[in-house]
């Protein structure tokens, strides 16, 4: 008799089907088999039914019922040899403990594939890695340590008023070279808060409509004299090559944006999304849940410096996109501003932490 707990799940071996077949013959009932091999009485009941045979008696040429472990055996290897083939990944554990280190600390899926890339060896798809978390292959993530959920389906067709300030410059009037993301410069602008209270609690956030390039600014308050000021600071730190990389920026029509006359005088032009339409700005909306994985609402925002705020803006960037078959906006961006005659290039690209 097995003195030892049976461990759970583990199938019988060919001993323990001849055990089984011996105590069957001498007349032990079910019960008693079960105690003997370790397993539970509805185990046994269901080895002797899918071993049985028909054994002919040759005194009596009558046919009768017996539990055969050859066929049992036979039947177990069967069953085991359609369970399809072995995990890609083997008993590289270390390779999924490398994916979780990153998904823990923000990274999506993809991202944490990408950044991993082959230094163990081997790799995996987004497709497979989702699958291995349900399977509950990784040591402690689970789906709810994504950092994003599933997408919400939208909402049909949506109205439009018209914009809540009458001299601001609508969105309708923008181009159409603009709504297609032909050519870079053309941002969508937004702040973020931590708190709903207080007003030196939010940061501006940009995007590039091409390629979701992002920058981050530390506003004094959520004022409109000073979100010109922030846009002020930015233009002197771009330099002379402001004008080839700003042409246009569209935003909401919160209190912020009010002045449109000093967001123009900036030398960009302005456009006004419809109210209540926050996806008139999508690329720039979707880009904040990445930023709010490291400025998450609900936490002050007063204490956080420029410093911090360039360092969630560098890391944005070098998230790697799927959309963009791997590469990251800093990727993407970089390959546009090549191609444009920008003056002081260098100190464009360490603006953008692309050297």
């Amino acid at each position: 008799m097995y003195e030892q707990q049976r461990k759970k799940g583990r199938p019988l071996t060919g001993t323990e089907r001849s055990l089984i077949e011996h105590l069957y013959k001498l007349g032990f009932t079910q019960t008693a088999i079960a105690k003997e091999v370790g397993v539970w009485p509805s185990t046994i009941c269901r080895e002797l039914r899918r071993g049985m045979v028909d054994q002919l008696n040759g005194d009596t040429w009558e046919y009768y019922r017996i539990y055969s472990p050859q066929k049992a055996q036979s039947r177990a290897d069967y069953m085991k040899s359609a369970h399809g083939p072995d995990l890609k990944i083997g008993n590289r554990a270390d390779y999924l403990a490398a994916l979780e280190a990153h998904i823990l600390t923000g990274s999506s899926p993809q991202d944490a594939i990408a950044k991993v890339g082959n230094d163990y060896g081997v790799t995996i798809s987004k497709t497979t890695c989702y699958r291995y978390i349900q399977m509950k292959l990784f040591p402690s993530l689970r789906y709810k340590h994504l950092p994003q959920g599933h997408p919400k389906k939208g909402k049909g067709t949506v109205s439009h008023a018209n914009v809540s300030h009458p001299k601001h410059r609508s969105i309708e009037h923008r181009a159409k070279s603009i709504r297609n993301r032909e050519e870079v410069g053309h941002w969508e602008l937004d702040s973020v808060i931590g708190k709903a209270e207080g007003t030196g609690e939010s940061c501006l956030v940009m995007t590039d409509r091409k390629t979701r390039g992002e920058i981050i600014i530390k506003a004094r308050s959520k004022t409109a004299a000073d979100t010109v000021h922030a846009l002020q600071w930015l233009k002197c730190q771009i330099g002379r090559d402001w004008k080839l990389i700003f042409h246009t920026i569209t935003n909401d029509n919160g209190s912020e944006f009010a002045d449109q006359d000093g967001l123009d005088a900036l030398g960009v032009t302005t456009f006004y999304c419809h109210p209540q339409s926050p996806h008139e700005r999508g690329t720039n909306e979707v880009t904040n849940k990445l930023v709010r994985r490291k400025l998450p609402k609900g936490k002050s925002m007063a204490k956080v410096t420029q410093k911090q705020a360039t360092e969630v803006q560098h890391w944005v960037n070098h998230y790697t996109r799927p959309m963009f078959g791997g590469k990251s906006a800093a990727d993407m961006l970089k390959g546009e501003l090549d191609q444009l005659p920008l003056y002081n290039r260098e100190k464009v690209y360490r603006f953008f932490d692309l050297l």
